[in-house]
């Protein structure tokens, strides 16, 4: 069982009262452990959880990614840090090793929520003073400044990130952002392949800069808003539009092989959907991975799954182009949604 969090007073102050709708948030979005969050931003379950401990203000980027990896309104939460009193506290974690990104990104459905939780909290902190506005100094040699203008946002880390011309690696370098770093972002297209840095998997998604220019999502931290509609760039390529699943059982064994090619298909998510242990049938992801490549999965023993191929454009982005094999019969109409959603999944070492 996880550890529990320290209950934090909202009424203590204005630290404590974010640190309390940074909780919210949380369990409004579904209560993700903290070592998911990590996955998605960057960010070590530590920080992340430091950030809604009510102890010490957290970084803006902390915050943001905190918030955006929960579908929160990060407009909204940037202000409210911008408020508190005092300075920031450094994160004292670095970004795991094979940390996802993502903060998929926000969801209208949470941002009515986020209003009522920030009039709230400003109601219970009406004899607080702000602080100032965030000091330059927390914000490393070389960033580009972020405007309220961008959708969503992502970090760079490692040795940085190119801001190019086009959706491809053979497109002009117009920009170098130094590790460290928040991109302001404003939608993204799909481009060439590129292994993402950390997880290992393909992605094909190019996030469009705010200001001009693309990135590879495979090289920074953060992910668009669910719902997020394709757009286009120089040097983009179409989306995936059929997907066929091929599978061969092994004579002699239990084990599978798995392949899936399609039209505008460059990344696939396998699983399978089986009954684990006495539990009730759910799916179960297999892999992801470049679309041609064979996978071989060993079944396990007196089972009889569905198996699904999903069209995915990266970790997290599937794109609802699906095949499947054997009885979808058992399959409810939210079941073909879930398999698609689960075999993009960033694998999990």
């Amino acid at each position: 069982m996880a550890r529990q969090e320290r209950p934090v007073d909202p009424t203590a102050g204005p630290l404590q009262a974010l640190a309390y709708d940074l909780r919210k948030l949380r369990v409004e979005a579904g209560s993700p452990t903290y070592r998911a969050l990590a996955r998605k931003t960057g960010y070590s379950a530590s920080t992340l959880s430091e950030a809604a401990g009510g102890n010490r203000r957290p970084t803006l980027d902390v915050l943001l990614a905190y918030v955006g990896a929960l579908n929160g309104d990060q407009e909204a939460w940037r202000e409210r840090w911008t408020a508190l009193d005092g300075p920031p506290a450094p994160a004292t974690v670095d970004p795991p090793a094979r940390a996802e990104r993502s903060w998929r990104s926000p969801r209208v459905a949470f941002r009515a929520g986020l209003a009522v939780a920030v009039v709230a909290a400003g109601a219970l902190t009406l004899n607080w003073r702000p602080g100032p506005a965030p000091s330059a100094a927390a914000v490393p040699s070389g960033c580009p400044a972020v405007s309220k203008h961008a959708l969503f946002t992502a970090r760079t880390y490692g040795s940085g990130a190119t801001i190019r011309d086009g959706a491809g690696r053979v497109y002009h370098a117009r920009d170098r952002v130094p590790a460290g770093c928040t991109i302001g972002l404003v939608g993204f297209c799909i481009g060439e392949m590129i292994t993402d840095d950390t997880a290992g998997t393909p992605d094909v998604r190019w996030f469009r800069v705010d200001g001009g220019g693309v990135v590879a999502s495979a090289i920074v931290h953060g992910n668009p808003p669910d719902g997020t509609a394709v757009s286009r760039c120089p040097g983009d390529r179409p989306g995936p539009a059929a997907i066929t699943l091929r599978t061969a059982a092994a004579a002699g064994t239990d084990a599978v092989t798995l392949t899936a090619t399609g039209r505008g298909v460059q990344v696939v998510g396998y699983a399978a959907y089986y009954a684990d242990d006495g539990e009730a049938a759910s799916w179960h992801q297999i892999a992801l991975t470049r679309t041609g490549l064979a996978v071989r999965w060993d079944r396990p023993a007196g089972v009889t799954p569905v198996l699904a191929a999903a069209a995915c454009l990266g970790g997290e982005a599937p794109t609802g182009v699906l095949d499947l094999a054997g009885d979808t019969s058992r399959l409810a109409v939210n079941q073909r949604t879930a398999a698609g959603r689960v075999a993009c999944l960033y694998p999990v070492s």
